[in-house]
């Protein structure tokens, strides 16, 4: 018997990049994306839905009345009802360590265009102010090395340990912290101490909301935070708040709460900021991490299968 394969929003990978073959009868069906009223439709016969950032829950999958495995095209589970999936046998594995270097790489790229104000020097050229200079520089905005700055790390997993190898590199002082049970005492401690701080902690009700007004005010005024983990472990709208009235140094994000953004998310109040940096949800995709990524939900498919389930959560 054929299983009937369903990829929910298969938009998020490039038409450019192909997947392996499935080792079994099937029939595959894409869907650019789906919308929530789409769900119960597109899911209802499947055996093995593929899916990245479609929200999964007990009002969609109790019609899926065939469904044996949840095949995710990414690493974080926050999207899909695990408790529901446990209690009725419908299995679902993840992604593991595909993303590690390319998420490590776009946090420093990050940073880098902060601490350097590439933002603002590229404004300045573009304004012609380097041209109305008289000597061969400018010196008008400051900017600041890697070396020897403390970078703390929320999060102790392959992207955490990937950018602090990074760090080491740059001569950087690194710390970590696990979010798993978290006192905020601890937090703020840490918080302090550090130069920069670094996200790479799963989105839970433990981490919404980690770092809000309270922890913003904590660190050094001098401090800049980057998120390339989920966007509601920051409060967003503190955020602005901080850079607005400078009581941190800056800031580098790469995930919103909603995604793709409104026009109306507070993140453009500030997007024009030197010190801010903004982009779409795109650390995780290197042409490397896709096809990674391709390659390992293919054999996370066709092992269980095979009897050999992996990554299972």
């Amino acid at each position: 018997m054929k299983k009937n394969i369903v990829f929910l929003d298969s938009s998020t990978f490039p038409d450019h990049l192909k997947f392996n073959k499935i080792k079994f009868p099937h029939t595959w069906k894409n869907y650019k994306t789906t919308s929530p009223s789409e769900v119960i439709n597109r899911i209802k016969n499947a055996r093995i839905i593929v899916n990245n950032k479609v929200d999964l829950g007990p009002k969609e999958l109790i019609y899926a009345k065939k469904l044996e495995l949840i095949a995710l095209t990414a690493t974080g589970t926050n999207i899909i009802d695990l408790e529901y999936c446990h209690k009725n046998n419908i299995k679902v594995c993840n992604l593991r360590n595909y993303a590690s270097t390319t998420v490590a790489e776009h946090t420093f790229a990050l940073l880098l265009i902060i601490l350097r104000q590439i933002k603002g020097l590229e404004e300045d050229i573009a304004s012609g102010l380097w041209q109305k200079q008289k000597i061969f520089t400018m010196v008008n905005r400051r900017v600041f090395n890697l070396h020897g700055k403390k970078i703390g790390i929320i999060g102790k997993g392959s992207i955490g340990k990937e950018v602090a190898k990074l760090a080491r590199a740059f001569n950087m002082k690194v710390e970590f912290i696990s979010a798993q049970n978290l006192k905020k005492t601890q937090l703020h401690k840490f918080l302090k101490r550090q130069d920069i701080i670094s996200l790479h902690c799963p989105l839970n009700k433990n981490t919404k909301d980690l770092i809000a007004a309270k922890e913003l005010d904590i660190m050094k005024t001098s401090s800049v935070i980057i998120n390339t983990a989920r966007g509601g472990i920051i409060n967003e709208i503190d955020l602005v708040t901080a850079l607005k009235k400078k009581i941190i140094a800056g800031a580098g994000i790469d995930v919103t709460t909603a995604e793709p953004p409104k026009k109306s998310h507070p993140y453009y109040q500030i997007i024009n900021y030197s010190n801010f940096v903004w982009t779409p949800h795109t650390a995780w995709a290197s042409e490397e991490a896709l096809k990674a990524s391709m390659d390992q939900l293919i054999l996370n498919i066709n092992e269980f299968y095979l009897g050999k389930p992996r990554n299972l959560v």
